[in-house]
């Protein structure tokens, strides 16, 4: 029993690290959908609010300026006075449409 769940622990970490690599980020998926503007979730758990959200909205930012999204809004999502996470808007091309 103690060979088998350090070799299931390292299975399972192996599995979930290639699965995420092979998965479209958010901003990909919007941009191979043709979308002019998206909205995500970022959700924050408890225990990576301080450090995490930042970090998480950081990479999302850049991954989505990296397809020609721009920022437009950051929406706060709570729950019973807790944070749970963001809504974050991204619109393609320019911040100001032409007149």
């Amino acid at each position: 029993m103690r060979k088998f769940f350090p070799l299931f622990i390292t299975a399972l970490m192996t599995i979930s690290l290639s699965t995420s690599v092979l998965a479209d980020s958010d901003a990909e998926q919007a941009a191979k959908a043709g979308l002019k503007a998206v909205t995500i979730f970022i959700d924050i758990s408890r225990f990576s609010r301080k450090n995490g959200a930042a970090k998480k909205m950081t990479q999302s930012h850049q991954e989505f300026a990296r397809h020609g999204y721009t920022l437009v809004a950051v929406n706060v999502y709570t729950e019973n006075g807790d944070l749970e996470g963001f809504f974050v808007s991204y619109r393609q091309g320019d911040v100001m449409p032409n007149p």
